[in-house]
C-alpha cells in the first residue's frame, strides 16, 4: 500500500520534474525511485518522448531556414562572382579595342545594379517593396548618367540630352512606379486596383514622354489618332485590372 501510494505521488510530480520546476528536495527524491522502479520510469521516458517530439518540428524548422538561408546566400555569392568576371573580361576587351574606357562603363553599371537589386531581394524580410523600388531610383539614375558620360564624353558620340530628356521621362516614370507601391503599402489596395492606377498613370506617362521628346505639341493629344496610338491599350487594361479588382472584392 505504501509503495502504491508513493508511486502515485511521484507520478503527480513527474510533470514538474520533467519541465524542471520541482524542488531540489522532490528532484532528489523522484530520482532515486525512479532508479528502482520500472513502472514510474516507463510513464518518465514517455512524457520526455513526446516532450521531444513537440520540439522536433521548431528544430526541424530552424535547419530548413537555416539551410534557405545558405542557399540564398551561395547563389548570391555566386552571381556576384559572375559579375565581377564579366566586369573585368568587358574592359579588358574595351581597352584593347579603344585603349580606354567607352562602353563597358554602360555594363559595369548594369551589371552593379542587378547586383544590388539581386541582394536586396534576397536579403530584405522588411517594406521589401520599398526597398526595392529605392535601389530602381538610384539605380536607373546611375545607369542613365553612365550612358550619358559614355556617348558624349568618352565615345564622342552624340549630345547632352540628360538634362532635358533623360532626367524628367526617369522621374515621372518612377513616379508612376512608385505610386501604386505607396497606394498598395498605406492604403491597403489589392493588387489589381494598384495594376489598375499604374495603367492610367503609363497612359498619362506616354503623352508626358511624347511632349517632352517634342514628338508632338500639346494640340495633338486631343486627336482621335494620337489616342488610338498612344493611350488607347493603357485605358483598356486600366478598366480590365479594375473591373477584376471588382471581381475580387466580391469573391471575398
Amino acid at each position: 500500500m505504501d509503495r502504491e501510494l508513493e508511486c502515485e505521488i511521484v507520478r503527480d510530480l513527474l510533470p514538474l520534474y520533467v519541465d524542471k520546476m520541482a524542488s531540489d528536495v522532490s528532484k532528489e527524491s523522484i530520482r532515486r525511485h525512479l532508479e528502482h522502479c520500472a513502472d514510474c520510469n516507463e510513464i518518465y521516458r514517455r512524457m520526455t518522448f513526446h516532450l521531444e517530439e513537440e520540439k522536433r518540428p521548431s528544430e526541424v524548422g530552424d535547419v530548413k531556414r537555416f539551410l534557405n538561408k545558405t542557399k540564398r546566400m551561395f547563389l548570391f555569392y555566386g552571381l556576384c562572382g559572375l559579375s565581377v568576371l564579366s566586369i573585368l573580361i568587358c574592359m579588358i576587351v574595351d581597352l584593347a579595342v579603344n585603349k580606354k574606357i567607352t562602353w563597358s562603363l554602360i555594363v559595369d553599371c548594369a551589371v552593379l545594379f542587378s547586383d544590388a537589386f539581386a541582394y536586396t531581394a534576397l536579403t530584405c524580410k522588411k517594406n521589401k517593396g520599398f526597398a526595392l523600388m529605392g535601389v530602381i531610383s538610384v539605380g536607373t539614375f546611375c545607369l542613365l548618367t553612365a550612358i550619358q558620360i559614355s556617348l558624349y564624353y568618352l565615345m564622342d558620340t552624340g549630345t547632352i540630352w540628360i538634362f532635358r530628356y533623360g532626367y524628367p521621362i526617369m522621374l515621372f516614370w518612377l513616379g508612376a512606379v512608385w505610386i501604386p507601391v505607396l497606394i498598395r503599402t498605406f492604403l491597403k489596395w489589392n493588387l489589381w486596383d494598384c495594376g489598375a492606377v499604374l495603367f492610367l498613370l503609363a497612359l498619362i506617362g506616354n503623352y508626358v514622354t511624347n511632349l517632352i521628346t517634342r514628338d508632338y505639341v500639346w494640340k495633338d493629344i486631343f486627336e482621335i489618332r494620337y489616342f488610338i496610338n498612344n493611350g488607347l491599350g493603357d485605358l483598356l487594361g486600366a478598366v480590365l485590372f479594375w473591373m477584376l479588382g471588382r471581381v475580387k472584392k466580391l469573391r471575398k
